[in-house]
């Protein structure tokens, strides 16, 4: 239950990151950008949000899209070093339901057509995906988002 509410309120704060983000136009031409120079601070940004809900996604279901690598049983029956305490198996079609609909923000109907399977199929997989991801945004620190926004990413010099 927890897992699964994790993940619709990750979903919902990346879905309004993507969009302000996307709505961004950045300035090109320096001397129209004001008088104040940028300056980075240590808060997480948009942007941080944005790629750590992917990857936590991918990660939670088999995919180190790092280094390009599966989690799971190889050919030979033997695990891989990238498998860690918790093997994940690897689920080709949970990963590319995530990036498809989750990510990409694809029409439901578009997706499942993509996808070809049934709404039985996809509910599960739904379900699936919600509860694994869920359970590795809140495990990441990604969840809750009032807490992940207001931790620093590096410590003060």
């Amino acid at each position: 239950m927890l897992a699964t509410f994790a993940f619709d309120v990750c979903h919902d704060v990346y879905l309004a990151a993507r969009e302000a983000i996307d709505m961004k136009i950045p300035t090109l031409n320096a001397e129209s950008s004001g008088k104040y120079q940028w300056r980075p601070d240590r808060m997480p940004r948009l942007a941080e949000y944005v790629c750590d809900f992917a990857r936590a996604g991918e990660r939670a279901l088999g995919f180190n899209s790092f280094d390009g690598t599966r989690k799971g049983i190889q050919a030979d029956g033997s695990r891989p070093l990238t498998t860690r305490a918790c093997p994940t198996l690897f689920r080709a079609s949970r990963v590319a339901m995530f990036r498809v609909f989750y990510l990409g923000g694809a029409d439901y109907q578009a997706a499942r057509r993509h996808l070809g399977i049934s709404e039985l199929t996809w509910a599960d997989w739904a379900e699936e995906i919600r509860k694994d991801v869920g359970r590795e945004l809140t495990r990441t620190g990604v969840f809750p988002p009032s807490k992940y926004f207001r931790e620093t990413t590096a410590k003060a010099s």
